[in-house]
């Protein structure tokens, strides 16, 4: 077996009989995530080496946050969504502690095809907009805690983060653009907080299922309260073609969404400064990284700072190609 808790995590939900080659490791992130058979999906919480989340979750109990994630899934189930059930173990807890203080957690398999390995059409775009339209309006009124709140606190320890990160030698004029935009950030989420939710919030391609009866949410383990358009900035900011987006704002507004532009471009950045700050010890040893980090101040962080519209109405990026 590829981690030395599965044994121990299996023996406390009574499928300590299962064979080594029925458990499969389908990808480690922020945890690392395994099929078990046929029916059960196994979850230990230990984040690849390089995966940054201490901005996220600091001063947060890991633990409590982990059963705020179940009661927000068993509220979505009762307002008729299809989710993963979480599964008891033999204490009759959702959450179980392993040794060396690991955390896991086992779900119902739910069976279908992640997006990222399906050829998708318009009307699938339409469908991930409808959904995270379904979502929102599900999610209403849960009242969960403690839980991470993607707030203008947030975007104050990504700004200290970026401070620390140019302490590695990153250019400090993209550093003070990307501190200036998290000022910027957080000043517009603090304006907007009484439209806060529970989101999702790592909403992309590879955490949508296609299943037989439709597209299934899955990995909510970066749930929290912020604005629902940090949803749909996520899904844009892992799509690069406009007719993409489009087709999502189509989908979204038709499930009764309503696209508020400056909420979503300042959701937009945040996005994007939060991917830098999760993926920095990874990324920044591709060869793509510099370059890259030239385009996102350039087209974005810049002309977001000076009081510029990321988006046309139509979704276009303007600054696209600026450098």
């Amino acid at each position: 077996m590829e981690c030395k808790y599965i044994e121990e995590a299996l023996a406390c939900y009574n499928m300590a009989d299962i064979e080594a080659s029925e458990v499969i490791l389908l990808r480690h992130n922020e945890n690392m995530t395994f099929r078990v058979g046929k029916e059960y999906l196994l979850q230990i919480h230990e984040p690849v080496e390089g995966f940054q989340v201490r901005h996220i979750y600091e001063g947060l109990d890991r633990l409590a946050v982990y059963e705020t994630e179940f009661r927000f899934l068993a509220y979505l189930k009762a307002q008729g969504m299809v989710i993963r059930e979480p599964v008891e173990n033999c204490k009759g807890e959702l959450i179980t502690k392993l040794n060396g203080g690991i955390t896991a957690a086992v779900s119902r398999w739910v069976e279908g095809d992640s997006l990222d390995k399906v050829e998708l059409n318009q009307e699938h775009y339409y469908r991930i907009g409808a959904l995270t339209a379904e979502l929102h309006k599900c999610a209403e009124g849960f009242q969960g805690f403690p839980a991470v709140s993607y707030d203008r606190e947030h975007c104050d320890r990504i700004k200290e983060w970026i401070r620390e990160m140019e302490d590695s030698g990153v250019n400090s004029g993209y550093c003070r653009e990307m501190q200036r935009a998290c000022d910027a950030v957080g000043a517009l989420l603090w304006r907007e907080r009484d439209q806060f939710r529970m989101l999702h919030a790592d909403l992309s391609l590879s955490n949508i299922l296609l299943t037989k009866g439709g597209l299934v949410p899955i990995d909510f383990a970066f749930l929290g309260m912020g604005h629902p358009m940090f949803d749909i900035a996520n899904l844009f900011a892992n799509m690069g073609e406009l007719s993409c987006r489009q087709k999502i704002a189509e989908g979204y507004r038709g499930a009764g969404g309503v696209i508020d532009y400056a909420a979503l471009e300042a959701c937009f950045v945040l996005s994007i400064l939060g991917g830098i700050a999760i993926h920095f010890q990874q990324w920044s040893r591709k060869d793509w990284f510099e370059d890259r980090m030239k385009r996102w101040c350039g087209e974005i962080m810049e002309p977001f700072n000076r009081g510029e519209k990321l988006f046309r109405e139509d979704f276009y990026l303007i600054h696209a190609g600026e450098r």
